[in-house]
């Protein structure tokens, strides 16, 4: 009986080993070789609450600090939909955001202008309402057109000149019958 009881324990022992380093590095040490766990640290210019989890495989990030572009996409378990919304309403303009718009629905959207970069934060309960994902779309404003882009400082471009010689229509169709 205390034969069949040692390995028991040392599988245990070898089970609870193994499993106890999977997501405890916060410092990027991985100790053994292993993939660090992800980390929102490196987005300095945007408010990321504390329970997220990023989707490393939609997340796709060009850049760094304050001049990423791409797509981060994160899932808060056990939080509500509504109360993100919240949080990015009133965390963004912390962080110099100007607001553009915000919808709040099923999938709310809000966009965010901050100096030539524009963030849009998509927000669904995903999980049937137990958990909410969060996607954060960053990029460069329109910058050719600075009237779109709201910066009146540059005077805008003279408009086209009409052609010299008028444009000729387009010669008739016509129908043939198929071989």
């Amino acid at each position: 009986m205390r034969i069949g009881l040692v390995p028991a324990f040392a599988a245990a022992l070898l089970v609870s080993a193994c499993s106890s380093n999977v997501g405890s590095s916060s410092s990027g040490d991985t100790g053994s070789g292993g993939a660090a766990a992800p980390s929102f640290s490196q987005f300095t210019d945007i408010p990321v609450p504390d329970d997220a989890h990023m989707d490393v495989g939609q997340t796709l990030l060009l850049g760094q600090g304050d001049n990423w572009v791409g797509r981060l996409v994160f899932d808060l378990r056990f939080t509500k939909a509504p109360s993100v919304f919240d949080f990015y309403k009133a965390e963004m303009p912390n962080f110099k955001w100007q607001e553009i718009s915000s919808v709040r629905a099923e999938i709310s959207v809000m966009t965010y202008r901050r100096g030539d970069r524009i963030a849009t934060v998509q927000i669904e309960e995903i999980n049937l309402g137990v958990g909410t994902e969060v996607i954060i779309t960053m990029g460069p404003a329109n910058a050719a057109n600075p009237a779109a882009s709201g910066d009146q400082s540059q005077p805008s471009a003279a408009p086209s000149q009409p052609p010299t010689q008028p444009v000729q229509p387009a010669p008739p169709v016509t129908e043939q019958p198929l071989k």
